[in-house]
């Protein structure tokens, strides 16, 4: 089992940082659309395949469509050093899946060269995209009904300011 998981006390530390950063989220000044859309986006790009450039996809995303970045980070963040073989496999079989492809891979570990590894990749490359995106659809509409429903229950419009511009808080 996990680490943060190994006690009591570990558990409640770690349900009280996602609680926090929650709260941080729905703290914005923004509406319950905006929260979502903007969440929904952060874990479309966190499941991409665009590794690497993930960060700076979602800085773009959030400066074209004047959304808040922080809810993209989060989503983004998703796919770490710990969570990213599990992610990237089951999107894999996924895309396989889908493809209607062998879900059967060998691999030679006594023959290893680099022509084999091009060889894998070729055959795991277009399954890797196509489940990828697939995962990542699914996982942003998920997202989005998730946080809408969640910022709609725990924000509350307080009119406008001296701008006209809408303004959010929590319940």
């Amino acid at each position: 089992m996990l680490k943060i998981f190994k006690n009591r006390t570990s558990r409640l530390r770690f349900i009280a940082r996602i609680r926090l950063k929650l709260k941080m989220m729905l703290s914005l000044d923004v509406s319950p659309r905006v929260l979502a859309k903007s969440s929904a986006l952060g874990a479309l790009i966190g499941i991409s395949p665009y590794v690497g450039t993930q960060t700076y996809i979602a800085l773009f995303v959030s400066s074209y469509f004047n959304l808040p970045v922080y809810p993209l980070m989060i989503g983004v963040y998703i796919t770490n050093p710990v969570t990213i073989p599990f992610i990237f496999a089951f999107t894999t079989k996924v895309g396989l899946i889908l493809l209607g492809m062998d879900s059967t891979f060998t691999f030679d570990w006594n023959n290893v060269t680099l022509s084999s590894f091009f060889e894998a990749g070729k055959t795991l490359f277009i399954p890797f995209i196509v489940g990828t995106h697939f995962v990542g659809i699914i996982c942003a509409v998920l997202t989005y009904f998730i946080i809408y429903f969640i910022a709609a229950r725990y924000k509350v419009y307080k009119g406008s300011d001296e701008s006209g511009k809408a303004k959010y808080g929590i319940k």
